[in-house]
């Protein structure tokens, strides 16, 4: 039953996190000084990326996020965690319990939450204003990080993906990202939580003026 409400709710997602997605970007690209550290950060990772010193592990680290979001979002939804496991390109988490709606979003978990870009952007709230930019390093660092993980493991060779229905996954996926992008660029300029905070106010607006169109349409066709 889940299954098949999910994909209104994700078409919805995906349209609620396109509407609020174009002025953030339109915002940022005109405010693009403040994004300043967060490119340095990004800029880091690609060089360093590249240099036999720190990506040696670089394979395992992938491997260790991929199953430490499974774990995480696993322990959101109640679930017991029996095993994690991470090795060179390739690990395994397994659980059981919990609530059952959750299976999508601890399945597709890797490919939707950047763990460690989160934490910083959390860790943010609690700087000083004159080591903001630290964190903003940090930030970019590991959002670079995670986009690299992405593109590595996403595919249908996962059965994280399959297992969910492909088209439904990269759907959801897709949906993720918009908010994930979204909160970055707000959190930049707000902090996390008030980035949360406007970003719920702004999809709730949406629905209500969404239903109001929808249902003065039918009105008007009685």
């Amino acid at each position: 039953m889940f299954r098949f409400l999910s994909f209104p709710l994700i078409i919805l997602l995906i349209a609620l996190g396109i509407t609020e997605i174009i002025p953030v970007i339109k915002w940022s690209i005109g405010h693009y000084i403040i994004y300043k550290w967060v490119g340095v950060g990004m800029a880091a990772y690609l060089v360093l990326s590249i240099l036999r010193i720190f990506n040696k592990n670089l394979e395992w680290l992938r491997t260790f996020s991929h199953e430490l979001s499974h774990t995480i979002v696993g322990m959101m939804f109640l679930r017991k965690i029996h095993s994690f496991e991470a090795g060179e390109g390739e690990g395994e988490m397994s659980h059981s319990g919990g609530l059952r709606f959750g299976a999508i979003f601890i399945s597709l978990a890797p490919y939707c939450l950047p763990i460690f870009t989160y934490l910083l952007l959390f860790l943010r709230e609690l700087g000083a204003q004159n080591s903001l930019y630290i964190f903003d390093i940090m930030i970019g660092f590991t959002a670079a990080f995670h986009i690299g993980c992405f593109r590595r493991q996403i595919g249908t060779h996962q059965s994280d993906i399959t297992n969910m229905g492909v088209i439904r996954s990269y759907l959801f996926i897709f949906a993720m990202w918009t908010v994930n992008l979204t909160i970055l660029l707000l959190s930049i300029r707000y902090g996390v939580i008030d980035a949360f905070k406007a970003l719920a106010v702004e999809y709730w607006a949406t629905v209500v003026s969404w239903w109001h169109i929808l249902v003065g349409y039918i009105k008007s066709l009685l």
